[in-house]
């Protein structure tokens, strides 16, 4: 009967298969790394090109003049949402206007707390509109597999009002 200590010693020394071995301890690594790149960098690019849509569409309701809001809204969500004020293709794949929301306020030109002058002029008002949105990120497979639950991506941004 041959020992285990036998079998071992015949090993010792072979290097065959070594490569073999590494490389499948490895490549499972490789592979979910790889995997993750590529979902974190989806998940940039759906932000960016949310930030874009939402930055065009406050751009330009922020040049509407109050006689025909209700028009500059509805065309400034299609801009954002389309790339286009009529028409135009999704920029993001499930992304509705729906999802948008349109605030116009009025701000203060100057921060009370700390004095600060955040809009010039001669009012101490201005007209500011916000544009935001909430889109629910459906992942490509790994974010929910690594246990991960629902990604929502919000942006907003702010335009102060000139009118046309």
């Amino acid at each position: 009967m041959i020992r285990f200590s036998e079998i071992i010693q015949r090993f010792r020394g072979e290097e065959n298969g070594a490569a073999l071995v590494e490389v499948a301890l490895v490549v499972p690594f490789m592979l979910l790394l790889s995997a993750g790149v590529f979902e974190l960098s989806n998940i940039l690019n759906t932000r960016l090109l949310l930030e874009a849509g939402v930055e065009d569409g406050a751009r330009y309701m922020a040049r509407c003049n109050d006689s025909n809001w209700n028009t500059c809204v509805t065309l400034g969500t299609n801009l954002a949402v389309n790339g286009a004020v009529t028409n135009g293709t999704a920029r993001v794949t499930g992304w509705k206007t729906s999802q948008i929301t349109v605030t116009p306020s009025l701000t203060d030109a100057v921060d009370a707390t700390t004095g600060t002058e955040l809009y010039l002029s001669s009012t101490p008002k201005v007209a500011v509109v916000e544009v935001s949105t909430s889109f629910p990120y459906s992942d490509l497979g790994l974010w929910s597999y690594l246990g991960f639950g629902a990604l929502t991506i919000t942006v907003s941004h702010q335009e102060r009002v000139f009118g046309w």
